[in-house]
């Protein structure tokens, strides 16, 4: 395994799988598998190899660079500029698992550390459920009390990594039936998961991609998934049928609050629509922005929108530049489909494109570009597939002659 692997390979894997656990040990791992890798390509012993995306996502850091330069304040915004030396790492590290085999074994076992992830917040579901029985039993609010995010430690950081995960157990275990004993069972503790997390725009977005799933593969299952919300409501635990009927509230705080950064975001686009405000000045901003008399959010500190937030802090350029990128990565992603010449690849590109689309659906609702263990997860989900293929020697016929092939085994 270290010969195929490598210790970059191994570093980077361990770094992926512990994405649902810990951002200290994922980050660590990446880190280890980045001096490696450097160190390689120093020795010149690997190519550097960057998938087409790479030379679109330059114009984003561009323009984000350049927002952050020109911002009143640049110390606000070293979170964001740390996001992006994070990306640009991944576009190093990550090709060094350039198998399909080694790609295959990570989604394995980032299925293993997301159903633990998953299990963690299901008991801290139950936990806190007794813990504040009598709260519930008095009317409080069951996503106050209790919505946690298992090992993420927050429900969006959950959201954001569950997504990617969840479309990705639904097309393994389509593509490998041999698998499907303890692919079910993952997928029921993840899919309870979902339930358990009182995360609106996760319930939304799951549905979304499962209806993708099977309108994909013509299941006649697609036929029953508008149901699905009803036949939940009336199986589901009290708390989480609470939580449904929150949602068709208009005044509930939760609902009114979206609806007030969006207009603050619009605001801010609109008076600085080139540069934005500069990166991570939302929240000493965004009181500002309101009429007198407006309630403030409790948290304020982004807009709860991928598109909104991005181009209320670097302008409306990186916007654009952003949709362009995302665009070429579902355009590849569809490519490396379209062309798959065995499951291992058609598993792997449609992963990608359920989990490029379930980011993208999810940062709707809430600012998922800035979470690191997400973006981590979305280059490894996303980018793989296109990343160019290098020549392999095959033998032909005649022994002692090879042949050089443009596809990557």
């Amino acid at each position: 395994m270290w010969r195929d692997w490598g210790a970059a390979g191994l570093a980077a894997a361990a770094g992926l799988c512990a994405v649902p656990l810990s951002i200290a040990v994922s980050e660590s791992f990446l880190a280890i598998a980045l001096v490696a890798r450097l160190a390689a390509l120093v020795r010149r012993n690997a190519p550097l190899r960057m998938p087409r995306a790479f030379w679109f996502w330059l114009p984003l850091a561009a323009i984000e660079v350049v927002a952050w330069r020109c911002s009143p304040r640049p110390g606000a915004g070293m979170g964001e500029m740390r996001h992006l030396l994070l990306i640009a790492g991944l576009f190093v590290v990550l090709p060094v698992l350039n198998g399909m085999p080694q790609r295959r074994r990570v989604w394995q076992g980032l299925f293993i550390t997301s159903t633990a992830g998953s299990a963690a917040l299901i008991l801290g579901f139950a936990l806190r459920a007794y813990r504040y029985r009598h709260a519930l039993s008095l009317g409080g609010d069951p996503g106050f009390y209790l919505r946690n995010g298992g090992f993420g430690h927050h429900w969006m950081i959950y959201a954001t990594v569950e997504i990617l995960v969840f479309g990705a157990i639904l097309e393994f275990r389509a593509n490998y039936p041999e698998n499907r004993r303890w692919t079910t069972l993952a997928l029921a503790i993840n899919g309870l998961a979902i339930v358990l997390s009182l995360t609106r725009s996760l319930w939304l977005t799951s549905l979304l991609v499962l209806g993708l799933h099977l309108l994909w593969r013509r299941s006649k299952w697609t036929w029953a998934l508008p149901v699905l919300p009803a036949v939940a409501f009336w199986v589901v635990p009290g708390p989480v049928r609470y939580r449904m009927l929150e949602s068709f509230q208009a005044d509930y705080y939760s609902n009114t609050e979206r609806v007030q950064m969006l207009q603050v975001g619009w605001k801010i686009i609109r008076q600085r629509p080139l540069l934005g405000v500069g990166p991570g000045r939302i929240e000493e901003l965004y009181t500002s922005y309101l009429s007198p008399g407006d309630p403030v959010p409790a948290f304020h500190g982004h807009l709860h929108n991928n598109a909104v937030q991005l181009a209320a802090e670097c302008g409306v350029p990186a916007l654009g530049a952003a949709v362009i990128c995302l665009a070429v990565l579902l355009i590849d992603l569809t490519s490396a489909h379209r062309e798959a010449p065995d499951r291992d690849w058609r598993f792997i590109s449609r992963a990608g494109q359920l989990g490029l689309i379930g980011f993208v659906c999810l940062g709707t609702a809430d600012y998922t570009y800035g979470h690191s263990l997400g973006l981590i997860l979305l280059s490894f989900a996303a980018v793989f597939p296109p990343i160019p293929r290098r020549p392999v020697l095959v033998h032909t016929c005649e022994p002692g002659r090879e042949m050089a092939v443009g596809r990557l085994r």
